[in-house]
């Protein structure tokens, strides 16, 4: 399909009316000697060179009525409607507070490991949409749902402790999850929530937001992450002797509020898992597959093609046309 992308250029086709009006009243003014531009016909000359002597100012319409056309930018425009999907939209809410550096997953820490379930996560589920919210002391969208889940690895890779603060906001982290997906049209709506701590930030108590959530039939599965116990977290120290930051361990125990997050899955009708190695997400994923799915419409495709060089490039040539037979084959001729 053909569109243009400034119509309003086609106002400038007014200017050819006038030009022939003027011609109108010059060729009855000089009582039938043909003026063109600054050039003119001798009243004397071959009879069917007078017969002719329209042709440049034709040209110079036709050649003018052309840049218009290019002006106005005409594109052929296809538009492809990408194939629906069945599936679902969901938020994964990660916990980033300093408690997530704690390494008992040797050799890497609770975040990086929670990162890692999760980008097998969005890889596995291909039709849903899926947005990602950080938290700490307070939360933040990173990926608005989205069928683009390699953008939100992306993102997801590059988030670090401590991006939102120290702290613990699960009630703000879940009330931001519920706010991207109350727009929702999908059946099914779920959040999942990675964490490893007890709500000690934030303004909105985590029962609050799941009541919250309730109300617009989102379900919440909350993932504890962390082994049971002490478990070793660095710590990073000026030495008092050299001055330099040095890292050393500390021992912490686990403090996960299991009884709230199970209160909060069982509030939404999801489930509160405890992730101490991956197959606890993927206790989740397959819990998720039993979900009933709605139809889900991928984004439209529009591919723009430019097509304003052509007329471009014939107004340009039937200008210089008519210039070159007025100043030749219809130039006045001397006295």
């Amino acid at each position: 399909m053909t569109e243009f992308a400034a119509p309003l250029a086609f106002l400038l086709l007014l200017i050819v009316p006038s030009r022939i009006v003027l011609l109108v009243r010059d060729r009855r003014r000089l009582r039938g000697e043909f003026v063109y531009s600054s050039t003119a016909l001798a009243a004397s000359g071959p009879t069917l060179r007078l017969r002719a002597s329209w042709i440049p100012f034709a040209l110079e319409m036709i050649g003018w009525a052309l840049l218009v056309v290019a002006l106005a930018r005409p594109q052929r425009v296809v538009t492809t409607a990408a194939d629906d999907r069945f599936g679902i939209d969901m938020v994964i809410a990660l916990d980033g507070s300093g408690s997530m550096a704690a390494e008992d997953f040797r050799p890497r820490n609770r975040f990086a490991v929670a990162k890692d379930l999760i980008s097998e996560f969005i890889t596995r589920r291909e039709n849903d949409r899926i947005g990602i919210v950080t938290f700490g002391s307070r939360a933040a969208t990173r990926v608005p749902i989205t069928f683009d889940h390699e953008i939100a690895r992306r993102i997801l890779e590059d988030a670090r402790i401590g991006d939102n603060g120290d702290g613990t906001a699960i009630g703000q982290a879940i009330a931001t999850g519920v706010n991207r997906l109350r727009a929702s049209e999908s059946r099914s709506r779920v959040l999942v929530l990675v964490t490893d701590g007890v709500n000690n930030s934030g303004s909105i108590d985590p029962v609050t937001a799941a009541a919250l959530a309730t109300r617009y039939g989102i379900r919440i599965y909350p993932i504890g992450v962390g082994s049971r116990g002490e478990v070793p977290i660095p710590v990073k120290v000026q030495n008092r002797f050299t001055g330099e930051i040095e890292e050393i361990y500390h021992v912490i125990r686990a403090d996960i509020d299991e009884p709230m997050l199970s209160a909060i899955a069982k509030e939404t009708g999801g489930r509160y898992f405890r992730a101490v190695d991956q197959n606890a997400l993927q206790s989740v994923l397959d819990t998720i597959d039993t979900l009933e799915k709605s139809r889900l419409t991928a984004p439209k495709r529009r591919n723009i093609d430019e097509r304003y060089l052509t007329p471009l490039a014939a107004g340009f040539l039937s200008i210089l046309l008519a210039v070159l037979l007025g100043e030749t084959v219809w130039l006045k001729l001397p006295a």
